[in-house]
Order: structure tokens, then sequence, then C-alpha cells
């Protein structure tokens, strides 16, 4: 009793108090899961054994570097679960009444556990922007290299890539190394005003030249088409093509976009934008992980007022009452995704969505409870 005194008299105290006891409860919840969802991701990824070129190390090593991704897909549930453990324990404790009779509000006791949020929300982003993507290149070259092994391999390497260049050019490359800033086997047709065929050029390489900062064709012939029966052609060794855009700026790459940072979003976006691409789907990822933040802090207040009302201390309850809100949320979230990458939904509305409709949840929550 004295301890809880002394706690009331200090508010930085027991904000230090409350804080502390959040990563108990965080951390647990964090091994748990990671556990079960690595345990059943190396299990699944073990059938390859069987192959003949798969071995032990090989799957230990893909689940090594894909722990990370799964690490900051549970992070949110673990900061629901630490969230709600505070708090029902000290309601099951008799703190929190002691805490509310000596003057401190329900919003009081919860800015500790929303810093601890923050705190790991802050470390989520920074892992899912600089070591998740770099993690990710690893897995899929050890994935189809030695798991599900791909003849001659090249994961910068991107085959049949099809580009606007205008809105009435077109090239096509059937190999695209934008690390050394080449495509082979190019083709780059121009229409004129009723889309019929106007020019061709056909080459067997275009490198990206620093010094004209143009994309040059090598080796190729020109093609000029005057009817459906006259054509006339002009081979050539070099010529500079229409096409400016610096390798470091394109990306035609088929990297899941789910597994990209909002700097490689960004980056796919603006030259979608530049290309006449459409680029709904990676905005609409984009923004989602623009959200996220969010996603995670209103999550936590949406379960946290739900603790209070818990009169008993439940580890049991307040895993599946986590669980329970926790796939609610990401169930309508990844709705609103599929529907935006899809087209259907603005995606701004898709990404923010979910926010705005758990936000409101959460504000009359909180109302209703008078907190």
């Amino acid at each position: 009793m004295e301890k809880e005194v002394k706690y009331l008299m200090h508010p930085h105290l027991l904000f230090r108090y409350i804080a502390k006891k959040f990563w108990s409860p965080f951390f647990f919840a964090l091994g748990v899961f990671a556990t079960l969802v690595v345990l059943g991701d190396t299990f699944e990824k073990m059938k390859n054994l069987g192959n003949g070129i798969t071995t032990l190390w090989d799957i230990l090593s893909y689940s090594l570097v894909t722990f990370p991704n799964w690490l900051a897909t549970i992070m949110p549930v673990a900061c629901l679960l630490g969230a709600i453990s505070v708090i029902s324990e000290m309601v099951a404790n008799g703190e929190w009444t002691a805490c509310v009779a000596g003057g401190f509000s329900p919003k009081q006791l919860f800015k500790p556990i929303v810093a601890c949020i923050l705190i790991v929300v802050a470390i989520t982003m920074l892992m899912q922007e600089f070591i998740v993507p770099p993690l990710n290149v690893k897995a899929n070259y050890i994935y189809y290299t030695r798991m599900k092994p791909r003849p001659n391999y090249n994961q910068y390497l991107e085959n049949d890539v099809l580009i606007k260049i205008s809105p009435t050019q077109m090239l096509y490359a059937k190999e695209v190394d934008l690390t050394r800033g080449t495509m082979n086997k190019v083709s780059l047709d121009s229409y004129n005003n009723e889309w019929d065929i106007a020019e061709q050029i056909v080459a067997d390489q275009m490198v990206w030249d620093n010094e004209q900062q143009h994309w040059v064709f090598q080796n190729g012939i020109f093609r000029t088409f005057s009817g459906l029966l006259n054509t006339s052609e002009a081979p050539f060794s070099t010529r500079i093509s229409p096409m400016q855009i610096r390798p470091d700026q394109m990306s035609v790459g088929r990297v899941d976009e789910d597994l990209m940072g909002i700097r490689g979003l960004t980056k796919r976006i603006r030259f979608h934008q530049k290309t006449g691409i459409a680029s709904y789907s990676a905005e609409t990822l984009r923004q989602a992980k623009l959200a996220t933040p969010f996603v995670t802090l209103i999550m936590c207040l949406l379960g946290m007022p739900f603790a209070i009302s818990t009169r008993r201390k439940s580890k049991i309850l307040n895993i599946i009452a986590s669980l329970v809100i926790a796939f609610t949320f990401w169930w309508l979230i990844s709705m609103c995704t599929s529907i935006g990458q899809n087209g259907y939904l603005s995606p701004f509305l898709a990404g923010w969505g979910p926010v705005l409709v758990f936000g409101v949840v959460v504000f009359f929550e909180f109302k209703w409870m008078k907190l």
C-alpha cells in the first residue's frame, strides 16, 4: 500500500511504473507469436528437402532472413496484448481504482502505454523500411536458387518487360537488368493517330549512356511503315532512343509490392506516372503503409477500454480479446487494400479508410465509457 501511495504522489514515477509493466507482456506475446509463426513457416518449407538440392541449412537461412518480416507483422498484436494485460492487471490488483481515487484520469493512465506503443511503432516502421526489403531480396535468392531452383536465376534480371515511352510509343524488352543499365532484345514501336504502326526500331541491346543521359540502341534496324505493304529498313550500329529515364529511377521488377518499403513503392509510383502505367496498386499499398502507425495505435486504443471492464485477471481472455480485435482490424484492412489494388476504390480511401472507421469507433467508445 505504501508503494502505491508513493506512486500516486509522483506522476512521473507512476508514468515509469506503468510503462515498465507494459514490456513484460509485450515481449511475452512477441516471443510466443513469433515462435509459432516461424516454426510453422519453417516446417512448411521442409517439404522441399526431398528435391535433392535443398539442405536443412538452406531452410534455416531462409527462416532467419524472413524472421524480421514476421516480427514486424506480429508487433501490432503484441502491442495490443501488452496494453490490455497492463490495464487488466492494474484493475485486478486494485491499482487502477487507487490511481483514479488519487485524482488520475484514465487518459492520464493510458499515456505511458501509448508512449510505449509509439516506440514500438517507430521501430517497426524503421524495420519495414530499411531492414525487411533487403532481407526479402536475400530470401528470394535462397528460395529460387536452393529451395525451388529456377534455371539461370538472376534476381536483378527481369524478362518480358513492356514500357510505355509516350502516348504513341511502346517499348518491349526481352531482358532488363537495371543494375547494369542494359536491355536485351528490344523493340520500340511508334504509332500514328489512327494507332497504325508508323515506325519500329528492333535492336540487340539498349544501354544507358551517362554522358548523353539517354538510352542508346545498339546493333539494330530502323523500319518505316508507309502503308500495309510499303516498308523500308535501315540498319544501324548505334542510335539514341527517346527514353531518358535513368535506370535508378525505373522500377520494372516483379518483386511482390507487399514486401516493398515506402521508398520502393514511391519509386515505382513515380516511374509508372512517367510512363503512363496505372499505379493504383502501388499507391494503395503505400497509403496503407503510411497509415500503419495509426492502425497500431487505434487498434490498441480500441482494446484498452475493454480491459477496464474486465475485473478478473485472465491472460487467456486477454489473448482472445487481442486476437479478435486484431483479426477484425486486419480483415477490414485486407479487404480495403485488395479492393484498392484492383482499382475499385481510391488508394487513399483504401489505405486510410480502416483508420477512419475504427477511429470513429474509438471516439464513441471513449465517450460512452466516459474516459
